[in-house]
């Protein structure tokens, strides 16, 4: 006995539906099994917010303004600030620099390549003189207010990278 054309057709439909079930089923069952997550058994840290109030300045500059008694940080001091005549007025007032004009304070920053906010400006410390002086860079230029890289140079908490170690010429002398 011959199966006429549409029962051929029939089976074969049936045939692709229960292909389709062996493959779909184990897939849905895999995609369950990938949901199911397991507890972090690591304790939640609760949310603390930020305290609102600034930071306590220890390096001086342009935004938080020249602290009374502090001393250029080229000659060893914590102030930051561009050299200007109300900057050496201030370092003169507590007797630093008394033999010094403003020229000879910004030609003492240009001989060691430091680069300040009279220079130019709004780099982040990303410029090609970064990072900041305090970090061991050349750009003295002050980092935007309300960052978290403006809290680190003002406070002088950071962490610096580890420094990759050189590796030595192999080469062997004749």
């Amino acid at each position: 006995m011959t199966a006429s054309g549409s029962d051929r057709r029939t089976t074969t439909l049936n045939a692709a539906a229960a292909a389709a079930r062996m493959v779909a089923v184990p897939a849905l069952l895999l995609a369950l099994a990938a949901c199911n997550q397991t507890q972090v058994s690591r304790p939640v840290r609760p949310f603390r917010v930020k305290d609102e109030t600034p930071p306590k300045v220890v390096y001086c500059n342009d935004y938080t303004g020249h602290l009374p008694g502090t001393k250029p940080f080229i000659l060893g001091g914590t102030c930051c600030c561009t050299p200007t005549e109300a900057l050496l007025e201030a370092y003169h007032r507590d007797g630093f620099l008394l033999d010094y004009d403003v020229s000879m304070l910004k030609a003492l920053y240009e001989s060691h390549g430091i680069k300040t906010a009279g220079d130019h400006r709004d780099c982040n410390n990303c410029c090609p003189w970064g990072p900041h002086l305090i970090q061991g860079g050349k750009c003295m230029v002050p980092p935007t207010p309300g960052t978290q890289h403006y809290e680190e140079i003002v406070t002088g908490r950071f962490e610096l990278p580890e420094a990759k170690p050189r590796t030595q010429d192999r080469r062997q002398s004749p």
